[in-house]
């Protein structure tokens, strides 16, 4: 929905906040660890964020194995696999081997692993189909993939019918289809459907598996071989990947094949496998340790204490009624806590308790799903977790009281994961007192508002007034599409004397979900949508609507209890989402500048993205267009002005007028002549009524550029007028007019000329082309949207990226 470059930007911001609360690129301080306790700022914590699950990085035999191995061989043998391994290897490989009973690969790490497996096994006649929390290293490798021609696309989590469709679809298509997942899911620690898996392979002979099982290693498995192959045999179909930096106590990365023959075309041809450093002595000789111990009867013994935890674990948290979203028979959990500020909040009382917990957030899981994340492992004690688990369920009430909120935001976060509301019932008290302190009024209609009072609210620039919303309500209804029929929501908010603190507006409509992706993944899909109209469409609860620009909100600063008010009115507007059914919400239209708001909404699980830049032309000293364009512009852009604009004046007429109903078909049609060339912002089209009514109404008027030879409308503006402003909503052109005329920046100029005339405040020149805007003397306003998306709206993003690489 956003650019790369605004998503990096916004996860750049997410770390820096996380990083000032304390939260992460945190140091240990101890000069001896034991795997229990961790110092952090100078306090001791027990340590729930290891993922080292049995504990083996702490066996004497390890620790032996890898300073044996660096007194014979060094710290390094700094050479290429390619040419010779170090004297230890061929023992390592030889163990893994045995461990796992077939042929095995070894990798510095499993992600550099994937980049060394995925473009030799997966090939350009390959399909491949990415869970949608497949690990990112893997996914990483989408890119990579595209360079040899393979097409990509990706499952909505663990959907085995939609797999199954899938397959159906492509099998005739291509030669191969791999499925790509994890078999423990990294966040939540949920398992992948390992038996349903293996049935539609038997059942597909086009059906082929890359299974990443780092978080199963060890703890499961005969000879610790992981999760996974706990449930199944390796399938000759198959290509498992695992870890050794996690439960096997190490370093580096195992693949497993179901041949020598793919091994040995992947160790012989895989980039990084030949040109990147192996592992060093002393990582190989603790591996060879911890494969001895794997080999052994040892092992189960350290899973069966393992497991053991891990069922008190499920027990303690059930006992004390606390929103873990999965029971999980694996050593990740993850308890639920909705907002981004519920989870700093929770993170700091639990390190301030004395445990080293993590925060699950962003992009990790959805924006509204934040979660304390923590791991068991065997150096953990009984009592430890008995005592997270008291902590826990101490702090969450107060947690959820200093911050405003309530069970049921948790319920309403998670109820496509968890059944919390039956598990946890009212165990924990579900009101927030705070919103008592507010007057809150709701409307369906702006015709139940006062209209003198909306308008001194609406914004100092922008089409959001009483008359516009009035006309607005009137067009988009009783449509015969879907998507032309809006339901609008009003929300004013008072404090107790009455007195306005905040007011804004909402529409629940449908959109296109590539609305903003680059216009050749538009075409793609819309060839799609030839079939399906409605295919990678969605209901959106948006602030504003997608006919408005400018201010849709009004918040006074001034009062004490403005951030209060704006809690509120996000109660109010969550509600509303979940019965509207709606996967996207967007607040929209703040200024890029505003840090107190983004830090606002950030901390309240909204994701921040760039949009589109609007542009205002400031006439409060009301000037006439003569003076303006000869004082306002400077030289540079007096000589656009004449050479752009002003040339070639005499072949076109203009006239401003209302809008006429026999010129409405003209009007439509050129408005669709621009449209079919915007897919780089792509909407559903504007209904005919739209343009008819406008015809109606004593606040729209059209500009019109009319050939001076026939008379022929080339190009038309549809502007909206009120006592304050004067606003650009639709334009249309004739695109068979020489483009060297420069209709569109014409109808600017007029735009201006007659925004001046009206002795309006503000001009508004729209979103888009900027920078021909700006050299007409408008001034460039950056904004922000604020969003939050539900799970199949997060999927349906995956799914048009993975069809903008297969585009490009």
């Amino acid at each position: 929905m956003a650019k790369f470059e605004s998503i990096i930007k916004t996860l750049d911001e997410i770390g820096k906040v996380a990083k000032s609360r304390g939260i992460i690129h945190l140091f240990a301080e101890d000069e001896l660890l034991n795997g229990r306790i961790i110092t952090i700022k100078g306090k001791q914590l027990v340590n729930f964020g290891s993922c080292s699950y049995l504990g083996l990085e702490m066996d004497e035999r390890l620790k032996a194995g890898a300073i044996d191995a660096v007194k014979k061989y060094g710290t390094q043998f700094s050479s290429s696999r390619t040419y010779v391994s170090c004297t230890n290897y061929k023992e390592f490989e030889e163990l893994v081997a045995k461990m796992f009973d077939a042929p095995i690969l070894l990798s510095t790490c499993s992600s550099l692993g994937h980049q060394v497996v995925m473009p030799i096994v997966m090939q350009s006649d390959d399909c491949v189909i990415f869970d949608q929390q497949a690990h990112y290293s893997m996914q990483e490798m989408i890119y990579h993939l595209k360079l040899n021609g393979t097409f990509i696309t990706t499952l909505r989590h663990s959907r085995m019918d939609e797999l199954e469709n899938k397959v159906i679809e492509y099998r005739e298509k291509y030669k191969r289809i791999w499925y790509v997942i994890d078999g423990v899911y990294s966040m939540y620690g949920d398992f992948a459907p390992v038996e349903d898996i293996i049935a539609l392979m038997d059942k597909y002979k086009q059906l082929y598996l890359y299974a990443d099982d780092a978080h199963g290693m060890s703890w499961g498995g005969k000879n610790g071989t992981g999760y996974f192959l706990s449930k199944t045999k390796l399938h000759p179909k198959m290509i498992l990947a695992t870890s050794l930096a996690k439960g096997f106590g190490s370093c580096g990365g195992v693949f497993v094949f179901p041949n020598e023959e793919l091994r040995d075309t992947v160790k012989n041809w895989g980039g990084p496998n030949t040109h990147s450093g192996p592992q060093q002595p002393a990582t190989v000789g603790a591996s060879i340790a911890s494969a001895k111990i794997h080999l052994s009867d040892e092992i189960y013994e350290f899973q069966k204490s393992l497991k053991e935890k891990i069922a008190f674990t499920n027990h303690i948290f059930d006992k004390y009624k606390l929103p873990l979203v999965s029971n999980s028979e694996g050593p990740i959990f993850f308890a639920g806590v909705g907002l981004t500020r519920m989870g700093y909040n929770m993170v700091r009382r639990m390190m301030d308790e004395g445990f080293n917990v993590n925060l699950g957030i962003f992009p990790a899981v959805p924006e509204s799903c934040t979660g304390v994340r923590f791991t068991i492992t065997n150096h953990i004690k009984m009592e430890d977790i008995e005592n997270l688990a008291q902590k826990f369920a101490y702090h969450l009430p107060k947690a959820l009281k200093e911050e405003g909120r309530a069970m049921n935001d948790i319920f309403r976060a998670f109820r496509k994961v968890a059944n919390f509301e039956e598990r946890i019932g009212d165990a924990y008290e579900n009101s927030n007192t705070e919103a008592l302190t507010f007057k809150v009024e709701q409307f369906k209609s702006i015709k139940e508002i006062n209209s003198s009072e909306w308008d001194s609210l609406s914004g100092s620039y922008g089409a959001c007034n009483y008359d516009n919303l009035l006309f607005l309500e009137d067009v988009f209804c009783n449509n015969s599409e879907k998507e032309n029929n809006w339901e609008f929501f009003y929300y004013i908010i008072r404090d107790n004397s009455g007195k306005v603190i905040l007011s804004t507006f909402f529409t629940s409509c449908f959109i296109k979900e590539d609305m903003f992706s680059p216009a050749k993944v538009s075409e793609k899909i819309e060839e799609e949508r030839k079939k399906d109209p409605y295919y990678l469409t969605t209901k959106a609860f948006i602030m504003g609507s997608m006919l408005t620009e400018g201010q849709h909100i009004y918040i006074d600063k001034e009062s004490p209890k403005w951030k209060q008010a704006l809690i509120k009115l996000l109660d109010l507007i969550w509600t509303e989402q979940e019965k509207q059914e709606a996967t996207v919400l967007m607040l929209r239209d703040f200024r890029e500048d505003d840090l107190e708001i983004r830090s606002f909404f950030m901390d309240q699980g909204f994701v921040k993205i760039d949009i589109e830049e609007n542009n205002l032309i400031n006439n409060s000293e009301k000037i006439d267009s003569k003076v303006f364009f000869q004082e306002k512009l400077d030289i540079k852009k007096r000589y656009y002005f004449r050479k752009d604009i002003l040339k070639d004046e005499d072949l076109f007429s203009v006239s401003f007028s209302p809008c006429k109903k026999e010129e409405a078909p003209i009007y439509y049609q050129l408005y669709k002549n621009v449209k079919s060339t915007k897919l780089g912002l792509n909407t559903f089209d504007l209904p005919f009524k739209l343009f008819s009514k406008m015809c109606d109404s004593e606040n729209w008027e059209v500009i019109k550029l009319e050939l001076t030879e026939d008379k022929k409308i080339v190009c038309v503006g549809l502007c909206e007028k009120n006592k304050r402003n004067y606003c650009t909503a639709i334009m249309g052109m004739d695109y068979s007019v020489n483009p060297s005329h420069n209709l569109y920046k014409k109808m600017l100029y007029h735009t201006i000329c007659r925004g001046l005339e009206l002795k309006v405040d503000n001009i508004c020149l729209g979103l888009t082309a900027s920078s021909a805007k700006h050299k007409l003397g408008a001034e460039t306003i950056k904004q922000v949207a604020y969003i939050q998306m539900k799970e199949n709206y997060i999927y349906n993003m995956a799914l048009i990226e993975s069809i903008k690489l297969n585009v490009s």
